[in-house]
């Protein structure tokens, strides 16, 4: 709440309190005559008695001060005055973002989670060296070399099939068991097929190639 807000409330409050003040001292009092006043002098009443003033019209009664009654002052400047310690409260009419959360604390990991963590470091690195060892063996190995002709064909009867290869600049015609460029061997000859195995790598499987294909 702020002060002029505080200053109108104390206002409307300081207005009832007159209000309960002037109702309290001026209306009139409750059940009861208002004290027969003396007639003039020489009048009578009915029965030959002096006669008596009626009594006034009701109207408010009228209290005036008395001895040992306070008055208060009021004092325009103390109603712009925060009491101290007190705390200004949120306006209802203006609208704040919340300030965002803390952020959360970092997780300390144990020692068994250090250690876990560790471990599996280690585990990595020897599966990393034992992979580029693997790799360097077998870069070292020999490779047979590629096959670069292309198979054209065959012909000659179904026992006795010729394979027709070419390495663009002249024609090889080979039976099956036939060495070529001392490198290579025509293993076997098939429907559209042949394949391929090398000299000095009789370990490793035979290359099958098709007719176009080398």
């Amino acid at each position: 709440m702020n002060g002029g807000t505080r200053q109108r409330n104390l206002l409307i409050f300081l207005g009832v309190l007159l209000l309960v003040v002037a109702w309290r001292y001026l209306r009139p009092a409750p059940g009861g005559e208002a004290p027969a006043v003396p007639a003039p002098s020489g009048a009578v009443d009915e029965e030959g008695g002096p006669a008596r003033r009626p009594p006034p019209a009701a109207g408010p009664e009228r209290r005036g001060a008395k001895k040992g009654d306070r008055v208060a002052v009021l004092r325009m400047a103390d109603l712009d005055r925060v009491p101290p310690g007190s705390t200004v409260g949120r306006d209802p009419w203006r609208f704040v973002d919340p300030p965002p959360p803390p952020p959360p604390k970092p997780h300390v990991p144990t020692a068994a989670e250090l250690k876990a963590m560790e471990e599996e470091r280690q585990r990595q690195e020897a599966a990393a060296r034992a992979a580029a060892e693997a790799a360097a063996i077998e870069a070292a190995k020999p490779k047979p070399p590629e096959f670069t002709m292309q198979y054209l064909g065959d012909f000659g009867p179904p026992n006795r099939k010729i394979a027709v290869f070419t390495d663009g600049k002249k024609i090889y015609n080979s039976l099956e068991g036939d060495v070529i460029d001392n490198k290579f061997i025509v293993a076997h000859i098939g429907y559209e097929s042949v394949d391929i195995r090398y000299v000095n790598f009789p370990e490793v499987p035979a290359k099958r190639l098709g007719v176009g294909h080398h």
